[in-house]
């Protein structure tokens, strides 16, 4: 019996690290596998829509985004898409034409960008609380529906960050939200792979792809350990000659310790530490320099709702207008102005026949594009 015990035990000891061996191996093939798309797309215009698949892989999605956020300048949308069977309908062309008309303004992720910098996974609930955020989602809802949202903050470079937005009508649940968060260190690494893969690419001149520079500051100075110069971009050197004063604030801000931005009259400077073992070698100050570009104060919704007036309105068709512009519903109008929702029906019909329209998302898309022609003026 002993015998038989040792040689039972004996069979374990070699099977059991076999079979851990062979299923961390299959493990690492199907992450090479799900991987293998953004690998390949790194310091392509490819490589975030790549990226967003690998997450959606691990998370069932309805709409993704992939935007490029800045503290000194409008985001840049660089991606987005939806799930052809999404029950809502979600109109993104409306939703693009208004962000770029500056709506972006009263983004909350915007504002948790510029306000925070902090790289990670943030879901709606971590969003701090403010009138802004349900003004935002409010404005949208006739065009995005009511969907849940997570983000994920890549690393800021020259004061950038890309983000990658996943939206979805089922709520996501806690379990989904530790998934991506477990994912998010290999989704930070290939972005950061990307990034000097796109430095390394300017460094030599190799022609980019379209549009996959969007994410990097043109003007750009990279140093070694020793303050000496290993790379500026023509824009960078275009600088110094538009700015007399660009020499020498850009020698104020190289003496600054890593990871800082420095604000001019002219432009922002932004220092980062990075690595390039294969190229230039370790711990290189990369200095990025923006001009100035002036990111106006949030939308005063209120006040636009209120002069918003494509007809001429009774007093109490102004605030019927003001109060369904806000996302209320007939019975939270009803109880507000104190009156039967029949009315309120009948208050609405008289509205839509005025301006022509027959639906309450007309209304809103009339309302924005008005916000949009106002922000192209200013």
């Amino acid at each position: 019996m002993f015998a038989a015990r040792r040689h039972s035990y004996a069979r374990a000891d070699v099977s059991v690290p076999c079979n851990a061996a062979e299923h961390r191996l299959q493990i690492e093939m199907g992450m090479y596998e799900e991987l293998q798309g953004p690998l390949e797309a790194v310091a392509t215009a490819d490589f975030y829509r790549q990226l967003i698949d690998f997450a959606k892989s691990k998370v069932p999605v309805d709409v993704e985004w992939v935007v490029r956020y800045s503290p000194f300048a409008p985001p840049a949308l660089l991606h987005c898409a939806k799930r052809v069977e999404i029950r809502t309908l979600v109109d993104l062309d409306m939703v693009n034409k208004l962000y770029d008309g500056g709506f972006y303004k009263m983004d909350p992720w915007f504002r948790y960008w510029t306000s925070y910098r902090a790289p990670g996974v943030v879901t709606a609930e971590n969003l701090p609380s403010h009138q802004a955020k349900d003004d935002f989602y409010s404005a949208l809802k006739p065009f995005l529906g009511d969907m849940d949202v997570i983000a994920m903050f890549l690393p800021a470079y020259g004061g950038n960050s890309i983000t990658m937005f996943l939206e979805r009508e089922e709520r996501f649940n806690h379990e989904e939200s530790v998934r991506l968060q477990e994912i998010y260190p290999i989704i930070r690494s290939l972005h950061e792979v990307h990034i000097k893969s796109l430095m390394t690419q300017a460094w030599l001149g190799a022609p980019a792809a379209k549009d996959s520079l969007l994410q990097l500051p043109a003007a750009v100075q990279i140093l070694d350990m020793h303050h000496r110069t290993l790379y500026e971009s023509e824009q960078w050197r275009a600088a110094k000659r538009q700015f007399p004063s660009f020499a020498r604030a850009a020698e104020t801000v190289r003496a600054t310790g890593e990871r800082r931005s420095t604000k001019m009259d002219f432009g922002t400077f932004h220092v980062d530490c990075m690595d390039f073992p294969d190229l230039w070698g370790r711990n290189l100050k990369v200095i990025t320099f923006e001009h100035s570009q002036s990111v106006a104060t949030p939308l005063d919704i209120e006040k636009a709702i209120s002069e918003f007036e494509p007809v001429v309105w009774t007093p109490r068709e102004r605030e019927m207008v003001r109060l369904i512009l806000w996302g209320n519903s007939n019975e939270k109008i009803s109880e507000v102005l104190d009156i039967g929702v029949g009315t309120i029906r009948n208050h609405r019909k008289r509205i839509y026949d005025k301006l022509y329209i027959s639906a309450e998302r007309e209304l809103f898309a009339m309302f924005l594009n008005s916000l949009i022609g106002e922000a192209r003026v200013a």
